[in-house]
C-alpha cells in the first residue's frame, strides 16, 4: 500500500483517525485506555488496532501499542489534510 492509499485507509473511518492521533500525542497506551479515551468498545479497539498492525502503522510491546515510523509520517500526513 503506497501513503495515498494508506491515507485512504485511515481517513475512511473516524475511529482509525482518531486512534492514530491518541497514539501519536500520548505516544504509548494500552488497549482499555485507548478504548476509555476513545469512548468506544473494547473489542472494537482491538479491531482498530489489529487493522493498523496489519498495515504496519502501530506495534505492540508488553501489551502497549505506539506509533511506527511509518505511522508517524502518515499521522502527520492526515493532519496536515
Amino acid at each position: 500500500m503506497d501513503m495515498e492509499e494508506l491515507i485512504g485507509f485511515v481517513t475512511g473511518n473516524k475511529n482509525r483517525q482518531k486512534l492514530l492521533s491518541l497514539l501519536s500525542s500520548r505516544h504509548e497506551l494500552g488497549a482499555e485506555k485507548l478504548a476509555g479515551n476513545m469512548h468506544i468498545a473494547r473489542p472494537s479497539v482491538d479491531k482498530i488496532v489489529e487493522e493498523l498492525l496489519e498495515k504496519e502503522l502501530v506495534v505492540r510491546e508488553n501489551g502497549m501499542y505506539r506509533l511506527t515510523e511509518l505511522g508517524e509520517a502518515l499521522e502527520r500526513r492526515v493532519q496536515s489534510i
